[in-house]
């Protein structure tokens, strides 16, 4: 076994930058791929760490999304409900006017068969 296979590379543990741990150009090439390597898994943590909140907002947007959608759709048939009671309305108020017109017609041709009876009954009279 030489020396090279014996030597332990102590890297410290990461705690923010990695270029802050040791300066580069004194080191051997195993200690630059282990900085290297330390560096790529602090982005890779951090990539895991914003993946992680994305996915939480995904899951909080699809859920209001959810929501919005269920209030439409109540909103739709409370619509639909309002505007078939404007309908019925309509139509009661047409039909309230054709009342209000027969009974027009009604009290006018009580009149009219009123006066015909005072004739009739003075006729007979005379």
């Amino acid at each position: 076994m030489s020396n090279a296979d014996k030597t332990t590379i102590k890297v410290r543990a990461y705690s923010g930058s990695a270029d802050k741990v040791v300066p580069r150009n004194n080191l051997t090439e195993e200690q630059d791929n282990a900085l290297e390597l330390v560096k790529k898994n602090a982005q890779l943590e951090e990539e895991r760490k914003k993946s992680s909140e994305l996915q939480q907002m995904i899951e909080q947007l699809r859920e209001s999304l959810k929501q919005e959608q269920e209030k439409t759709a109540r909103m739709a048939r409370m619509i639909a409900e309002l505007e078939t009671k404007a309908k019925d309305s309509a139509g009661l108020e047409a039909k309230t006017r054709e009342f209000a017109e027969l009974e027009a017609k009604v009290k006018e041709l009580t009149e009219v068969l009123g006066k015909i009876s005072g004739m009739s009954a003075a006729g007979k009279t005379a």
